[in-house]
């Protein structure tokens, strides 16, 4: 009988004869008789997303998974390090197959995110004045529980059973209850009449950033209006989405943006205007001339450009660059790429950037876990950022900065 394996996760494996008692399916059931509301146990993929595998793939996964289920104590919508293709070497990108949660082409790029910050190292300094770490501040003028946000996804509908409205939901309400702030992404899907993401900030009452992808002026200036009428914290775009092949292949364009379209869409709201996906100093410096009010240091997961450098590496000359501008002191930078963990959130705060954006392990828990689920995991993160500055002698925000960092040779 036949063997497969979860396209998504890349964990999940299925032998036909043994069945899942996980899962609750008896043995010799072919997936084909899956019933319609099954769920991958790891990452919650719908029965769609199995292919078959040969005898040898299977049992060479089949080990991942068997470690995945033996850990009794924890939710098992969380497996250690299943972010991490350092620790998970199968979690890099497979050329040719769809990307999933991964890396493009050979995943260089999604790997640099994670050296660059491996290579950075806490200083443990602890003979100091000992106080609770106050790790409470603003983002735009709304108060935050700490400096970290849900970063801008979408597209998860194609590789689960969840719709893009009900993930989108998922991350602002998540992050709401954790006491911050979620953005959304930009589906490629059609939709009948309100955006996704439109829909989903209403539901929460504004409390959310809407970060759509860089296509028409007229596109965005409609869903940035409509994000304002929605009370949205801010709206932006993705610039990094200019090579978007879900776009593309939904007939719906992307493009570059001239400094003077980035001024359009800027001057075309009221709410503080949001420029992501800057990876060199000549784009942050162009995004600051366009009126940006805040900048976000991105590559996107790693999931548009191969062969590039990871966040880390970029993030302390691209701050300095914008620092050193008529405006720079007021341009809010934020970072993402490859964080996993309370302690990867103080390194890029050390680096330079105001905020953090949290990704995957976000998506992996609105899938499985919804709302709860989003929360649990910042909450987390919320316990090890104080644990850091415990560790390294921050009592406040104010006091992480690179003399806490250490870098490898």
């Amino acid at each position: 009988m036949a063997k497969w394996l979860c396209t998504v996760c890349n964990i999940y494996v299925y032998d036909e004869e043994r069945g899942d008692s996980q899962t609750g399916i008896s043995p010799n059931t072919e997936v084909s008789e899956f019933p319609d509301s099954w769920k991958c146990p790891v990452c919650g993929a719908a029965k769609d997303k199995l292919v078959i595998i040969p005898e040898e793939e299977y049992w060479q996964k089949a080990r991942a998974y068997t470690d995945f289920t033996e850990k009794k104590e924890e939710k098992r919508s969380i497996l250690v390090g299943v972010d991490n293709p350092l620790t998970v070497p199968e979690f890099r990108q497979e050329y040719g197959m769809p990307l999933g949660l991964r890396g493009i082409g050979q995943g260089l790029t999604y790997l640099a995110n994670f050296s660059a910050l491996s290579r950075y190292r806490l200083k443990k300094r602890l003979i100091s004045k000992h106080e609770d770490p106050f790790i409470e501040t603003d983002f735009l003028g709304t108060k935050v529980s700490m400096p970290v946000l849900g970063a801008p996804m979408s597209g998860l509908s194609y590789v689960s059973n969840i719709t893009e409205e009900d993930f989108a939901y998922n991350i602002l309400e998540g992050c709401k209850v954790a006491g911050t702030i979620g953005c959304t992404g930009n589906t490629s899907r059609d939709y009948e009449m309100i955006h996704p993401a439109i829909m989903a900030l209403k539901k929460v009452n504004g409390h959310g950033v809407n970060i759509f992808k860089p296509q028409s002026q007229d596109v965005l200036i409609d869903l940035i209006k409509q994000s304002e009428k929605e009370k949205a914290v801010a709206a932006g775009v993705d610039i990094d989405g200019a090579g978007s092949v879900n776009f593309a292949l939904a007939g719906k364009p992307v493009y570059r943006k001239t400094i003077d379209e980035i001024k359009e869409l800027r001057n075309s709201t009221g709410l503080p205007f949001i420029i992501k996906g800057v990876m060199c100093i000549e784009d942050a410096l162009a995004a600051a001339e366009a009126g940006a009010d805040v900048i976000g240091i991105s590559n996107h997961g790693g999931r548009v450009l191969d062969s590039g450098l990871g966040v880390a590496d970029v993030l302390p000359e691209i701050v300095k660059a914008v620092r050193d501008t008529d405006n720079g002191e007021n341009i809010v930078i934020t970072a993402d790429g490859g964080v996993r963990t309370g302690f990867d959130v103080v390194k890029m705060l050390a680096l330079g950037a105001d905020f953090v954006l949290l990704g995957r392990p976000l998506a992996r828990e609105a899938v499985s876990n919804g709302v709860e689920g989003v929360r649990r995991i910042l909450e987390y993160l919320r316990t090890d950022i104080k644990i850091a500055m415990i560790m390294t002698s921050c009592n406040t925000l104010e006091d992480i900065n690179e003399g806490i960092l250490m870098r490898e040779p």
